[in-house]
């Protein structure tokens, strides 16, 4: 797996789903079905022209020219450190069952979502919430808004081996919206 650092350009590209689209075409060197294998973390509260990135792709993007959103790095993605007792967390995401919008967030029942993900991988020891805000995207002509959840803290690792499989996959919903990337740091 592969992990990668882009520049968006919010004044050429701002609809999450054509963010979706303008990752995929750094994977065109792959036969399409395959071009779908990365998932990515935006954080939209983030104010500025230029918001970073951080996609985790099984294949490694190829750089190009790309006036939306420019491809900064790419590394292989290291195996969280063996011995580690205790990580630093950040995850950007869509419960599920998907939250409803409303202006109040049920941080408890948050929290105990995201320790059912962890499952026996881990234990969450600190979590704190926000921003939380909702999502607004364009999708088959019509307007859409979806809640999210931006959470972090630490959290004591129980098992490392397992810890390493699911953060190479997103936790919760909607992924093609840059939710979901758990990103661990000692």
């Amino acid at each position: 797996m592969y992990q990668s650092k882009f520049l968006l350009n919010r004044q050429k590209i701002f609809n999450p789903l054509e963010i979706h689209t303008a990752i995929a075409s750094y994977l065109a060197h792959l036969p399409p079905g395959e071009r779908g294998g990365f998932f990515y973390r935006l954080e939209w509260y983030r104010i500025g022209i230029s918001l970073p990135m951080l996609v985790y792709s099984d294949a490694m993007p190829l750089m190009k020219v790309m006036p939306e959103c420019q491809l900064l790095e790419t590394t292989r993605m290291t195996n969280l450190p063996a011995g580690a007792g205790s990580l630093s967390f950040m995850l950007f995401a869509v419960p599920e069952p998907a939250t409803a919008i409303e202006n109040v967030i049920d941080e408890k029942a948050i929290a105990e979502w995201f320790q059912g993900q962890l499952g026996a991988t881990a234990t969450l020891t600190d979590a704190q919430f926000g921003p939380n805000n909702c999502l607004y995207y364009q999708k088959s002509g019509a307007e859409h808004q979806q809640q999210t959840v931006s959470i972090k803290g630490t959290m004591q690792v129980n098992d490392l081996a397992g810890l390493e499989t699911l953060r190479r996959q997103p936790l919760g919903g909607c992924s093609e919206l840059g939710c979901g990337l758990l990103y661990l740091s000692e």
